[in-house]
């Protein structure tokens, strides 16, 4: 069945051809009740946009800007903008960056911690831009909140889980797969005592499956592997070194690296070995499980992208959630590393 055309969807509206155009193109003279009636009439009668079309007539009217690529937004969502990014943060900006760019866009960062700024603010400056579609980074300071941006006006991707609202299209790491992965090679190597942890918090933010991941595929019966599970509300250096203490742990898996560090305030003959589910390159003595950020970054310039072609915009009726595997990382040779 072809698509129907812009007049089709203006005759069963009730409006000018001229008006279903705006409407379906975002334009900003159609009003909000008005263009929710023609995006529906036009989802009804089976009306698909083209992509190459869109991108050929948003050129066209751009007059100087004909031979710039549009722009997406990369929103980071608790880092201010005085501060560098982690090394995970620059490896996920890098990789949407590249991804954009093989795409035919160009990424543009913004900060929701930036001075004067805020989700109504930025959602007005993003606007004025003509940018429409956005990726929000990781909630790395909570795991509840509700991000106030005026999401009905973009099609948008959050990097990430945890409660936030609105719920809305997402990539993240999956944790499930990199514990399991984790505890496989471990276990080949030997190890059965294998302690875990671990901030709650982060553990939250990927709905519990570090920790169920870790309890499912512990070398030891549940109720041994739970003795070996250590979720804290704050990762504490007095508490880590009892918990060691008390467990004899053989090797530990760290959520992070920070934990790893006091490690070194054992004597010798107290430590286990250890291991992180957040493997860096600037720790390469640390073996783990290396979360990839640019893969992330890139998959979720390609769910933005698919949301951008599709004129979709708003929170989805269906948010999609694609996940990305991590990759085990051998340690350098190092006394804190495991062989």
């Amino acid at each position: 069945m072809a698509s129907p055309s812009l007049s089709d969807i203006a005759e069963r509206v009730g409006v000018s051809k001229m008006t279903v155009s705006r409407a379906l193109r975002g334009g900003r003279h159609v009003s909000s009740e008005l263009r929710k009636r023609i995006e529906a009439a036009a989802r009804s009668m089976g009306w698909q946009p083209d992509p190459e079309i869109a991108r050929l007539m948003t050129r066209l009217r751009t007059g100087r800007r004909a031979m710039e690529a549009p722009a997406l937004a990369f929103v980071w969502s608790d880092r201010r903008d005085t501060v560098p990014p982690s090394p995970w943060g620059a490896e996920l900006f890098e990789g949407a960056t590249r991804r954009a760019t093989e795409l035919g866009y160009q990424l543009e960062e913004f900060h929701l911690k930036a001075r004067g700024m805020n989700g109504r603010r930025l959602s007005e400056v993003l606007l004025a831009r003509g940018i429409r579609g956005l990726i929000l980074s990781p909630l790395i300071s909570r795991s509840r909140a509700r991000v106030p941006i005026r999401w009905e006006d973009f099609s948008s991707v959050v990097i990430g889980l945890g409660y936030a609202r609105p719920e809305l299209h997402r990539v993240h790491h999956h944790h499930f797969l990199g514990m399991m992965t984790a505890l496989r090679v471990l276990r080949r190597q030997g190890y059965r005592r294998i302690g875990f942890y671990s901030e709650r918090t982060v553990n939250e933010r990927m709905f519990g499956a570090w920790a169920a991941s870790f309890l499912t595929h512990h070398p030891l019966p549940p109720t041994q592997a739970s003795e070996l599970l250590r979720l804290v509300r704050r990762s504490a250096r007095e508490d880590f070194l009892d918990w060691l203490r008390q467990t004899r742990p053989e090797v530990v898996i760290d959520s992070g690296q920070r934990c790893l560090n006091w490690m070194g305030d054992l004597p010798a003959a107290d430590r286990a070995q250890a291991c992180t589910l957040s493997w860096s390159r600037d720790r390469p003595e640390l073996g783990g499980i290396d979360q990839q950020a640019a893969v992330l970054g890139a998959a979720a310039v390609d769910l933005l992208a698919e949301q951008v072609g599709s004129n979709a915009r708003g929170v989805p009726e269906h948010p999609k959630i694609v996940m990305t595997a991590g990759a085990w990382r051998d340690p350098a040779q190092a006394a804190t590393g495991f062989s």
